[in-house]
């Protein structure tokens, strides 16, 4: 007889922490890591909750937004990146 392994049922501190990461500003795909659980698991436990998760796209559009990430589209097409230049970062410090 096959076993079926059953979802691992969400108790109040799971739901606690999703709330936490949701108002942190988390993406679906980052609570979902945080909390160990499948993506559409926590997009359903969410949904379920009234709580709306932003979409990776939308926490970077963010960031690079309030200039705490680089936007890479931006980047001069001609710039190779250090680590396909095939030195050694540590030597050029």
């Amino acid at each position: 007889m096959i076993r079926r392994l059953l979802a691992k049922p969400w108790d109040t501190e799971d739901i606690a922490k999703l709330k936490e990461l949701v108002d942190s500003g988390a993406s679906a795909l980052r609570a979902a890591a945080a909390l160990g659980r499948p993506l559409t698991s926590v997009k359903r436990k969410a949904n379920d909750l009234g709580i709306s998760l932003p979409s990776v796209r939308k926490v970077r559009a963010d960031l690079r937004a309030k200039g705490a990430i680089e936007d890479l589209r931006r980047r001069s097409l001609h710039e190779t990146p250090r680590r396909l230049t095939g030195t050694n970062p540590l030597q050029d410090v």
